[in-house]
């Protein structure tokens, strides 16, 4: 068509680069892009400049390196870029084991292991569905997940323990345990928390501001917070020490936090309206706001 610059065709335009387009002259573009529009419309000139951007698109792609390629992509893949952090101190910047302490403070015995048992069970079918969409993505993402560990402390006599005790245990195993699982907050399930991951529906059932109950965890700040001992003008001196945390978003959002201490977690109750609302991102609508049933 008389439109086209010479030595152009559709095919032609479609591949042209930037640099292409560049180098006609004004007249030239100008002729060529009132031609499309009075052969194929408005629509179809929008048509025609995204499958120019989309072949543009692919030719990026496939001269990038797959170095770089992968480098890209780690950049965006969860756990990655939070395990390079965690483990850059080690002597060998290897990843290895990762994850949280857990705490049982339930009762123990008789009906109570059958309902430990079935908790366990829904507890390992949510943390399967913050995982299993990245399966598969990456290597380095699978190795991630190969490595991550939740460390459950058991003991009868744990049974009603409350957050400072929690705390206390925590603090004197803290040293001893793996890089990975050096936070600055362990997990702690209580028969409500336990209540919550049993009777709430799947975190994939709906998304999560339709759902009224969501599964909880109780967080437990490593140690007894000093702020108290400063006064209560200092921020954070209500802290109770503890919160609750959506067991949805405990490896994604929560982990990073406390294995990089990136903020203390009295920062994540401002929002909070109530003691028993529960943390669930650091987002706008991070907040599950606790409505009486």
């Amino acid at each position: 068509m008389s439109f086209y610059p010479e030595g152009w065709s559709y095919d032609r335009l479609l591949d042209a680069s930037s640099q292409d387009m560049m180098a006609l002259s004004e007249t030239q573009r100008t002729t060529l892009f009132d031609g499309l529009k009075s052969t194929h419309g408005e629509d179809g000139f929008r048509e025609i400049l995204q499958e120019m951007s989309r072949r543009y698109q692919a030719r990026v792609d496939a001269a990038e390196s797959e170095e770089t390629k992968q480098k890209r992509l780690e950049l965006l893949a969860p756990f990655v870029q939070t395990l390079d952090l965690v483990f850059r101190f080690t002597e060998s910047k290897d990843w290895g084991k990762w994850g949280l302490v857990v705490f049982r403070t339930t009762p123990y015995g008789g009906e109570h292991e059958r309902q430990w048992v079935e908790f366990r069970r829904k507890w390992d079918t949510v943390i399967e569905e913050q995982l299993g969409p990245h399966r598969g993505s990456l290597p380095k993402v699978d190795r991630a997940i190969d490595l991550l560990e939740f460390q459950w402390v058991e003991d009868p006599e744990l049974e009603g323990v409350d957050a400072a005790d929690v705390a206390r245990r925590f603090d004197e195993m803290a040293l001893n345990l793996p890089r990975g699982l050096m936070t600055s907050a362990c997990l702690m399930v209580t028969p409500a928390s336990m209540e919550s991951v049993l009777s709430s529906p799947l975190p994939s059932s709906a998304p999560r501001r339709e759902r009224q109950r969501i599964p909880f965890v109780v967080a437990v700040s490593q140690g007894a917070s000093p702020l108290a001992l400063w006064g209560e003008d200092v921020a954070g001196a209500d802290f109770r020490g503890y919160l609750n945390v959506a067991l949805e978003g405990i490896l994604e959002e929560f982990y990073p936090i406390v294995a990089l201490q990136m903020m203390d977690l009295h920062t994540l109750t401002v929002k909070f309206r109530h003691d028993n609302d529960i943390w669930c991102s650091s987002d706008r609508w991070g907040i599950h706001h606790y409505e009486e049933l």
